[in-house]
């Protein structure tokens, strides 16, 4: 079947778009998509104010002090790096936003070159997959990033990489 494959593609013919890979595509699409317009619409927006960070801090010390006393410690350390990591992020708004884009630009144009059976779109996607969660430290101290958040982004990273890389079969260089 392999063979067959090769054969094909050295022919010029292409069988179709495997059915699982148009999913990840479609599902990828839809996710960094969302991602792009959602970090237009931040640059547009801007950084919050003094007054809304002020108010945001106070509403998350309100949510850090009841974590202990209900004795949720490692939660309560868990909101208090995000609430930094927020801080930071506000402070370097445009640079992130910015860097944002263009990382969720190298996903889609990554999937779409997958989409076309273009393998060096799996290695964009892959490139994709480790800016999005390295970037972060780009902007916001390494003791003010949840490990929590970093491990789930990992996960998912990884898991859809293993799914694109099932289809790498149909891809051509």
């Amino acid at each position: 079947m392999e063979f067959d494959n090769q054969i094909d593609n050295i022919q010029g013919k292409r069988s179709e778009r495997p059915g699982f890979l148009k999913t990840l595509c479609i599902m990828s699409f839809i996710s960094t998509g969302l991602a792009l317009v959602s970090g237009f619409i931040n640059l547009l927006s801007g950084p919050f104010t003094k007054e809304e960070m002020i108010e945001q801090k106070v509403q998350m010390m309100k949510s850090i002090d009841e974590l202990r006393t209900l004795e949720m410690g490692s939660l309560a350390e868990m909101f208090e790096k995000i609430q930094h990591m927020s801080e930071s992020m506000n402070g370097h708004f445009y640079a992130a936003q910015i860097v944002s884009l263009l990382v969720v630009s190298i996903g889609i144009f990554g999937v779409w070159k997958m989409w076309n059976g273009v393998k060096l779109g799996f290695h964009l996607y892959i490139i994709y997959s480790l800016l999005s969660v390295l970037t972060v430290y780009f902007f916001v101290a390494p003791v003010d990033v949840p490990s929590f958040v970093v491990i789930v982004n990992l996960i998912f990273s990884g898991i859809f990489v293993f799914m694109y890389s099932r289809n790498l079969k149909w891809m051509t260089l």
